[in-house]
Formats: structure tokens, C-alpha cells, sequence
């Protein structure tokens, strides 16, 4: 059944305009202005003319809840593929990450040609360090029939994004800015224990009157008293500022903070049974009753307290974020992952600290990023602000830098363009030696200097001869070898390389499982490294030795960063779930949280469901990798089922 109309913003209007006129159109508005509006106005215009629409979303949890959302407006005609899910994959409204997007241009464009418009949600996105390169690929490569529209947080370079896209996209280019939002947001900081209600009054009260005694700011910090979140707490309550959503950078951190609050009750005595009820229905439903993180949360639910974050069971984030939405969870203790497009507003937001973990570094919170998060502050059409609150440990942070976090310039989106192996084997299958010519059309080269450009030119030169040296091309072809690296993004030249030598056709099902999950699995920053068995540290002799030889081909060709190595964190797990071990049982032997299990042997199963769709293997091989799968591809690791139950 369609929606109900409502009443558009102008810039809702005049986005939607734009693209009826046959225009693509960048659309760039703070967090929560209702950009998804506009998606599902041109969603509803494709399936009235019968054409197909695509949807790419940065993360898969993001994709499932589209799926979801457009599956109740849109039943029948609503698909979903990622790396976990097929469901519907001719539909005329298909819902994609964007890597599953950029690879099916590469492998089968053809499959696009009654595509007539790409959605791509969190563009920016491309300046991500690790996967920004694949939205760049996508919109470089994407067919000349497709017109894109593309949703944004805030870009304050977007003039020059848009300059870009204009010379090299076939259709013409609009944007449409909106700066304006719906709910404005008023900031509040907790410092010496104390709430000021501007950053001007934590000035003058603190920041200059400590330093003014003494001769340097650090020679004063013992003066300040360490902030309680109980003082917290009290002054949110006493504002009728809940719910709140709280921000904190470490999963252990969102419990323990959850725990400090245990002995607050935000519930009433109806709240707390139809809470309980929802909450044990959903558990049922979802057969996690024996899940080890259920004895944690369920007393802290009881109270209105929930804790978010990647170590959960997907099936319990999914139960909690359904719990917030009904408005009985009023504290939730989370990452960041819970401000990324998923729409779960609250009155409130507080941030533990602005240090954050950017994959290869420890840095103060982007400004970017610091509004991707505070924007979750202030329902539409119930709250009249919304408020962010930041707590400051001196320690850690000085007055000019708060400053530049939250009134500060946002960060321009910057080109992270680096084609992975895989990519220039496809490319090569397209365009054999034409495919240099793709760089000058990136936005890496449009953004860069003479110096940088040439040396990312170089490297794709240098990439494309190491690939014909150690045999993924030969001729104006590809190798076996190469054919199957083709399908196998990020672990190309192991997979490869194991191949070619027969040693990963010898493994029995079980090691092949292992060694795949080995392959995938990254350790986190101090995480003990596990006791192996003798057959396992053989394996890992044998598997170092193929590494080695690759990362000497990768040094020689000045290839980085280096081409990832194995780590057997879960050989002991991983060969247990292939034998059939319930999965409960399996956690208590592991050091690795419940959701990351699930998540890395996820992504085992699509390695493996990438290489069986090569050419390249055996009738034999193949009928190996699917028993493996169909054993391993099971309860809460079948994210397919999960998703089934959710709709």
C-alpha cells in the first residue's frame, strides 16, 4: 500500500522538480531534513512507468532496514542483494550496497539496462578511507543510460564534487543545498561536573578562569573535578530531555556506562510490562533466548537502559533499535554505527568524548562526523530543539579545538581512489589497455596536483604488470587464475595463488572453512593471540609461505598497502560451527564477541560464494564449497532467514 501524502520542503520540491525535467541531482541537507523523501518519490515514479530503480546503502544493516521500509510500501515489487541476501533479485525496485552496485557493473552491465536510476544514499561516503574508492568506481563506470541521485550529510566542497560529476556524467547535473534543519539543535557541555547551557558560558565559567590562575593551561587541570554521569542523568531528567541517545566510541565502554546506570528506573509499572512483553515476543520470534548478552541486557530494558553496538547479535540490535522506536527505551548507550542513516531520532544526544578510532589513526571527532551523530538530537514535529550534550574532560581536549569541532568548517569529501586487483581484472575483460584511460575521468585526478596524480596513474600501471608477470593475464585475456581473482574482492592474490597451486582444491570442507575465515578475520589492538594445534600451525606455516611470496611481488612493484595477511583467531570456532556446535556453546570457548563471529563467518560464506561463481573451478571443487556453505550458512549465521523474519 502507497504512503499517505505529506507536505514536502521546498528543497524536497525542488529536488524532485529537478529530476522529473530529466536532470541527475546531488542533494546535500543535514542529518534527519527528510532526503529520503525525495528517493521515494522518484522510487514511486520508476515503478509507475515500469522502469527499474536501484538503491545503494554504505552498510548492510542500513540496506535491510530499506528493504523493510520500501517492502511495506512496495511488497511485490522490492528486492534485495548484498553480500548475505538475495531476496528478489529481478525486482524492479532493488535494494544493493554499494559494492555488490560497483561489482555488477564490472562483471555484467548488461544486467542494467532496464535500469534507468541509481540512489546512492551516503555519498559521502567516497571519502572514506577504506571502501570511498568503490563509490567513486560505481559513478565513474556507471552505464550512460542511468541517471543518479545522490544523498548527502553536508559537503562544503560541493561545488567542486559537482564540477567533477559533470564531466563525465552523460546527463546534466543539479544540486540542490539545504542548510536549514527541521529542529534546531542547542548545545550543552558538562565540564567540572557542572552543566553549561552554551559554549560561552563553559568559557567564561572554566576554560579562562582556570587558565587565569594559572601560568599554563596544564598546570591547572587538577583543579578540575572529574564529571558524573549521575549529574548528568539528573539534570536530563529534570529537563524532560529524554529519550537520549549516548554516544561512546568503545563496545565495552556502551556497557559499562550502561551498568553505571542500573540503579536509575525510567519506567512505570505499565511502561515496564508492555516493554518486557515486546521484548520477550521479539526474543522468541528471533530464537535468540539463549543468547549470553541477553543476561546483561533484559534487567537494563526492564528500566528503559539498552546498550547498541557491533558485538551484539544482529538479531538483537535488530530487537533493541525496534524496542527504541516505541519510545520505552530512554537511555541507549551506543557506537556510532546507530547515526548512520538509520532513523531513530531522540530529544537528546550526548557524546562520552570527541576521540575517536578512524581505522589507521586515533583523532579528535570530524566535524563531519560530530553532526552525522548530533543530528539524531530533535523529532520532527514533537520537539521544538534538539539538545547535544558533550562531556569535556580537560585532559583530553583544549578550548580551540572544541571550538573547531562544533563550529568549525565541515571537512571536504576527498577522493580515496584505489582500484583493487580485482577491479583492473575486470576493467582489463572491458577494455584490455584502455583501462589507464580511467583515471584522468576519477575525482582523484580532477582533485589533485601534478605530482599525486602521476603517481596514482603510476601505481594502476604498476598493479596491471604485476598481474601479467605472475600470470592473472596472459595476452589480451585472462588466466583461470585471474578469472577466479576477478571475483574475489580484497583477497585476490591469496585466493589466487592458493589456486593455481592446487593447495586450496586439496582442502576437505572443514579446513576450507577455516582457512577462508583465517583469510577474512582481522584482530582487534591487543587481542591474544590463540593456542593451535599442530595441524593448524602446519597450515599456517604453509599459508605464511604463499603471503610471503606475494607481499615479495607487491614490495617489488612498490604495491601498498601490502596485500593482507592470515590470522587463526577462529580456526578453533570456525571448524566447531562447521561440525555443527550450537552456537551458544561456540561463544563460550571465543574471546570474540558474539556479533563479530557472526559477521566474520558472514563474510567466509560470501568468499566462498564469490569463488564458486567463477569459471574457473571444477565441477568437483564446487560441489565441495556448496556442502560447506549449506553446513556453515545456518541459524544465526543466515542472515538471509533473519531478514526474512524481520518483514
Amino acid at each position: 500500500m502507497e504512503k499517505r501524502e505529506v507536505k514536502l520542503d521546498k528543497f524536497q520540491e525542488e529536488a524532485i522538480e529537478l529530476a522529473e525535467k530529466g536532470y541527475s541531482v546531488i542533494v546535500s541537507a543535514p542529518t534527519g531534513a527528510g532526503k529520503t523523501l525525495i528517493a521515494e518519490n522518484i522510487i514511486r515514479r520508476c515503478i509507475h512507468l515500469h522502469q527499474k530503480v536501484i538503491y545503494t546503502a554504505p552498510i548492510k544493516a542500513l540496506s535491510n532496514q530499506k528493504f523493510r521500509d520500501f517492502s511495506k510500501t512496495w511488497p511485490k515489487t522490492t528486492g534485495i542483494l548484498t553480500g548475505d541476501v538475495s531476496i528478489n533479485p529481478g525486482a524492479p525496485l532493488l535494494i544493493m550496497t554499494t559494492e555488490i552496485f560497483r561489482n555488477s557493473i564490472l562483471v555484467d552491465p548488461t544486467n542494467l539496462e532496464e535500469c534507468r536510476w541509481v540512489i546512492f544514499d551516503e555519498i559521502h561516503y567516497l571519502d572514506d578511507i577504506e571502501r570511498g574508492t568503490v563509490w567513486e568506481e560505481s559513478i565513474i563506470l556507471l552505464p550512460k543510460h542511468i541517471r543518479m541521485l545522490a544523498l548527502s550529510a553536508t559537503i562544503p566542497n560541493i561545488d567542486e564534487f559537482v564540477n567533477w560529476l559533470k564531466k563525465i556524467h552523460p546527463f546534466p547535473v543539479k544540486t540542490v543545498v539545504e542548510k536549514k534543519r527541521p529542529v534546531p539543535l542547542h548545545f550543552f557541555f558538562q565540564c567540572n561536573n557542572e552543566i553549561f547551557s552554551s559554549f560561552k558560558k563553559l568559557e567564561e565559567s572554566h576554560y579562562l578562569r582556570k587558565r587565569a590562575k594559572q601560568k599554563t593551561f596544564k598546570e591547572g587541570l587538577h583543579f578540575f573535578k572529574a564529571n558524573k554521569l549521575s549529574t548528568l542523568i539528573n539534570y536530563l531528567k529534570g529537563k524532560g530531555a529524554l529519550p537520549c541517545i549516548y554516544f561512546a566510541f568503545s563496545r565495552r565502554r556502551c556497557e559499562d556506562l550502561a551498568s553505571e546506570v542500573y540503579s536509575y528506573d525510567f519506567l512505570t509499572k505499565e511502561e515496564k510490562k508492555k516493554i518486557e512483553s515486546i521484548f520477550l515476543d521479539l526474543v522468541e520470534k528471533f530464537n535468540i533466548s539463549s543468547d549470553r548478552s541477553l543476561t546483561y541486557l533484559f534487567p537494563l530494558i526492564k528500566k528503559g537502559i539498552a546498550y547498541h553496538h557491533a558485538g551484539l547479535l544482529p538479531t538483537l540490535k535488530e530487537i533493541i533499535e525496534r524496542l527504541f522506536t516505541t519510545g520505552l527505551i530512554k537511555f541507549i548507550f551506543t557506537t556510532e554505527t546507530f547515526a548512520l542513516g538509520i532513523n531513530m531520532p531522540a530529544k537528546t544526544v550526548v557524546f562520552d568524548n570527541l576521540i575517536k578510532f578512524y581505522g589507521r589513526y586515533t583523532r579528535y571527532l570530524k566535524t563531519r562526523d560530530f553532526y552525522q551523530m548530533a543530528g539524531r538530537a530533535g523529532r520532527r514535529g514533537i520537539d521544538k530543539e534538539g539538545y547535544v550534550f558533550t562531556r569535556i574532560n580537560p585532559h583530553q581536549i583544549d578550548l580551540t579545538s572544541l571550538r573547531e569541532i562544533i563550529y568549525g568548517r565541515y571537512e571536504p569529501i576527498v577522493s580515496q581512489l584505489r582500484s583493487c586487483y580485482a577491479t583492473i581484472l575486470n576493467l582489463f575483460l572491458l577494455m584490455k589497455e584502455k583501462l589507464l584511460s580511467i583515471y584522468p575521468l576519477s575525482f582523484h585526478f580532477y582533485q589533485s596536483q601534478e605530482l599525486e596524480k602521476k603517481e596514482a596513474q603510476n601505481l594502476l600501471k604498476r598493479k596491471l604488470q604485476l598481474l601479467k608477470e605472475v600470470g592473472y593475464i596472459i595476452g589480451n585475456t585472462l588466466s583461470w587464475k585471474g578469472e577466479l581473482a576477478s571475483k574475489v574482492y580484497s583477497f585476490e592474490l591469496q585466493i589466487g595463488e592458493l589456486f593455481e597451486s592446487g593447495f586450496l582444491e586439496s582442502l576437505d570442507e572443514k579446513t576450507l572453512f577455516m582457512v577462508i575465515s583465517s583469510l577474512v578475520y582481522e584482530p582487534r589492538k591487543g587481542e591474544r593471540k590463540p593456542k593451535l594445534n599442530k595441524r593448524v600451525k602446519r597450515l599456517k606455516r604453509e599459508l605464511n609461505l604463499f603471503i610471503k611470496e606475494i607481499h615479495s611481488q607487491e614490495r617489488r612493484y612498490r604495491i601498498y598497502p601490502l596485500s593482507k595477511k592470515f590470522y587463526f583467531h577462529l580456526s578453533e570456532v570456525s571448524l566447531a560451527w562447521y561440525e555443527g556446535t550450537d552456537f551458544y556453546k561456540l561463544t563460550r570457548f571465543s574471546q570474540v564477541d558474539e556479533g563479530e563471529l557472526v559477521r566474520y563467518f558472514r563474510m567466509s560464506i560470501q568468499v566462498l560464494r564469490e569463488i564458486l561463481s567463477s569459471k574457473a573451478i571444477d565441477a568437483s571443487f564446487k560441489s565441495k564449497i556448496k556442502n560447506c556453505i549449506r553446513k556453515v550458512n545456518r541459524d544465526v549465521v543466515d542472515a538471509e532467514k533473519q531478514l526474512r523474519q524481520e518483514i
